[in-house]
């Protein structure tokens, strides 16, 4: 993919709450506000996708709806049977399961990081019960 660099002219209180909120989630000013922009786009561009506090900072979501890893994991079973899916989730609308494939389309690094986990704790439970 390719990058932008942008050089930005913030007034010096907007700079200290970035800079605070970049700390808080321990990222530099390029990290911080590009996962500020990337927040921003999601949420003028995908409606039915938010953003939800967790141990782990916030992590994408369908509105009332799993984390988006949890979906991808288990559309990557279903492919683009999104009847099945929708009833596996117990009614999704078909619109917020295609937001929810075009989130991932965009930023798979967000959401495969959370599904290594996930396979990762499942050899670690598995390797217990043998």
């Amino acid at each position: 993919m390719s990058t932008a660099t942008f050089t930005i002219r913030l007034p010096g209180w907007l700079d200290t709450e970035l800079r605070e909120e970049f700390a808080r989630n321990g990222e530099g000013p390029s990290e911080g506000l590009r996962r500020v922009v990337e927040e921003w786009w999601v949420q003028k561009n995908l409606p039915f996708i938010e953003y939800r506090p967790s141990l782990t900072g916030l992590r994408p979501a369908m509105k009332e709806g799993p984390e988006l890893w949890a979906f991808i994991m288990v559309w990557k079973e279903y492919g683009d049977d999104f009847d099945g899916l929708s009833r596996h989730f117990g009614g999704l609308p078909e619109e917020a399961m295609q937001q929810a494939v075009a989130y991932y389309r965009f930023f798979p690094d967000a959401i495969d990081e959370h599904l290594r986990e996930n396979e990762r704790l499942e050899r670690l439970m598995l390797e217990k019960s043998a």
